[in-house]
């Protein structure tokens, strides 16, 4: 049986059921493995020992990254896509510790979707079984790691520098995917030599310890000075704590997947997938989230892993399914709340998903100690009261909101606090939240 990969599992479950029960499951047992690889560079970061490569087209259209302009060449909402797209396409064709949990199957209707057309998705990924030897992969045929470097321009296209991992051991080839702006659609894949680090900077980290968990290193979680991590972020604690903070899970993931998102002098930002990145919704649980789930950042005087955020982007308006968004939409920020000392912004976190800046500041100033939750702590669960999906009144729809000191609601009574949140109907933002006394 496959492990569960649902970035703070039992939190997205609450988001649909109404944190109705405590979840009874917890992380895979720790001890037994073998010491968590090291940071060297010839297992940690790309570069490693590999020889150099030409660069091989794989599609017809497929070149090596020409452009030169940043990221900002490009909307957050495209940088987004792409990525997600990348990372989709990817997730198709990994390999997990088989001995183990069981392989899923390829979804070709998510394929589908990632690709210019289907000429350049069975030329890119190839039509062999599961486990095959892809085009795409340029020789890595088994990976459970993926990482995206910074999105690039290049004339009409932009690209995206790729390195696959097994467990955390780099593939032999930097691979280069040319995709669509606007769609972000994968348009070709080229080969190219060794990985180069400047392209990732700050992953060693990130491989060493994501590495070790998807090849089922469960020693890492045993290790007591945390080596991966800031001191300030080894000491943080969740207030939720229905899931690891390191994985963002309530199992250890077998897979993992990071884009770059920012670099500046200090540090490096990542987008963070433990798990599958999809960018299909889900039939069956439509609250689910669509592409990068989480983000972290590394610290690139130590190396060391300074935060992760497991419930990072905040959701689209659904009008279909209010009270979910909503529930996602103030988890997202209570978390953004909770790393507020790891250096987190909480009002970036939600600012945007007002209806104005005025409606914003109303709100923020006038909402208690911890703004928007109307509490004196930051609760460790935010939720529709007693699962309710709004009033509608107009163009407005009112929600009865509640916190608790916990991820798992007590009786009533025993919530931390009490508040209203009104939506505008057609854009789906806040117009106000006003705090029950």
């Amino acid at each position: 049986m496959m492990r569960s990969r649902i970035a703070t599992a039992a939190v997205a479950a609450s988001l649909v059921a109404g944190l109705a029960a405590c979840s009874t499951t917890s992380k895979a047992p720790a001890g037994g493995a073998p010491a968590a690889p090291g940071a060297s560079s010839s297992t940690t970061a790309p570069g490693g020992d590999a020889t150099s490569a030409p660069v091989v087209p794989v599609a017809a259209s497929s070149s090596a990254a020409t452009g030169t302009s940043a990221t900002s060449a490009f909307t957050p909402a495209q940088l987004e896509t792409m990525r997600a797209k990348v990372a989709a396409v990817y997730d198709q064709g990994y390999t997990t510790a088989t001995q183990h949990y069981s392989q899923p199957d390829i979804n070709q209707k998510e394929l589908a979707a990632d690709f210019a057309d289907k000429a350049t998705m069975d030329a890119v990924f190839g039509t062999g079984a599961v486990g095959s030897d892809r085009p795409m992969d340029c020789g890595t045929a088994k990976y459970n790691g993926i990482v995206l470097g910074a999105v690039q321009s290049a004339g009409d296209a932009a690209t995206i520098p790729v390195a696959l991992y097994e467990n955390a051991k780099a593939g032999a080839a930097e691979i280069t995917v040319t995709v669509d702006p606007t769609s972000g659609v994968v348009k070709s894949v080229a080969c190219g030599g060794a990985p180069k680090p400047a392209d990732f900077p700050g992953v060693a980290p990130l491989v060493a310890y994501y590495g070790a968990m998807a090849s089922g290193n469960t020693a890492v979680l045993n290790d007591k000075s945390r080596p991966y991590f800031t001191p300030a972020f080894a000491a943080w604690k969740p207030k939720a704590t229905d899931y690891d903070a390191d994985t963002c899970s309530q199992y250890v993931p077998d897979l993992w997947a990071v884009a770059l998102t920012g670099t500046s002098s200090a540090a490096s930002t990542w987008d963070f997938g433990p798990g599958r990145v999809a960018t299909l919704p889900n039939p069956s649980v439509p609250a689910d989230p669509t592409g990068f789930y989480a983000s972290l950042a590394v610290d690139l005087g130590s190396a060391k892993i300074s935060r992760v955020s497991c419930y990072s982007s905040p959701p689209k308006g659904d009008p279909a399914h209010a009270g979910d968004y909503v529930n996602r939409l103030m988890e997202n920020y209570r978390l953004a709340a909770d790393q507020k000392s790891l250096g987190v912004d909480p009002q970036a976190a939600i600012r945007s998903s007002f209806v104005s800046d005025a409606a914003f500041t109303t709100a923020w100033n006038g909402t208690g100690t911890v703004p928007l939750l109307c509490s004196s702590t930051v609760p460790g669960s935010v939720e529709t009261a007693d699962n309710s999906t709004g009033t509608t009144s107009g163009s407005k729809i009112t929600f009865n909101m509640v916190t608790w000191r916990q991820w798992h609601p007590d009786n009533p009574g025993q919530e931390l606090s009490k508040f209203t949140l009104v939506l505008d109907a057609s854009t789906m933002k806040i117009s106000s939240i006003t705090c029950i006394k």
